[in-house]
């Protein structure tokens, strides 16, 4: 009962900020998750917010995919796992979520989970830094990618470059 009385108070408190008329389940639960990850709300409660994650993530969405791979990556309700974070990132990017592209960027310049690449990370940020995403600005910015413009690492797995 009380998921019910959530998810109506839920779709008339965020409505109006998504563009689509109709919210789906996975939608609902993303938003609730981000609600209860938030140190800023009332409702804060990191291990729901966790579980909610993790049945959008079991479904393919996208925006939580990028959310939970964040948890993975600073370790917010689970124990950091570089691996985990970069699997969900790319899976995300895979999906044309393009601020995953971001961290993506930042695991490859500062050597999380990853071996350190900067033209990587430089192949990965460049598009999203171009349009003033604030995530790849800050990436871009620290680790000064723009003087790594080509990517001289080895070639291993099978996503070395972002889908556009």
């Amino acid at each position: 009962m009380k998921y019910k009385i959530s998810k109506i108070i839920l779709i008339s408190t965020f409505t109006i900020n998504l563009s689509s008329s109709t919210l789906s389940t996975s939608d609902i639960r993303y938003e609730l998750a981000k609600e209860y990850s938030s140190k800023k709300s009332k409702k804060y409660d990191i291990k729901k917010a966790y579980n909610l994650l993790v049945d959008n993530v079991n479904e393919n969405h996208s925006k939580s995919q990028i959310l939970i791979a964040r948890f993975f990556l600073i370790g917010l309700a689970v124990e950091k796992d570089y691996e985990k974070a970069l699997y969900y990132f790319k899976e995300a990017s895979k999906q044309k979520e393009y601020t995953a592209n971001c961290y993506i960027a930042y695991m490859y310049a500062s050597g999380k989970g990853v071996f350190p690449n900067f033209g990587r990370a430089h192949v990965f940020a460049k598009s999203e830094y171009q349009k003033g995403n604030k995530v790849c600005k800050k990436v871009w910015n620290d680790y000064n990618l723009g003087k790594y413009t080509k990517d001289k690492g080895w070639n291993i797995g099978d996503y070395n470059k972002p889908i556009k």
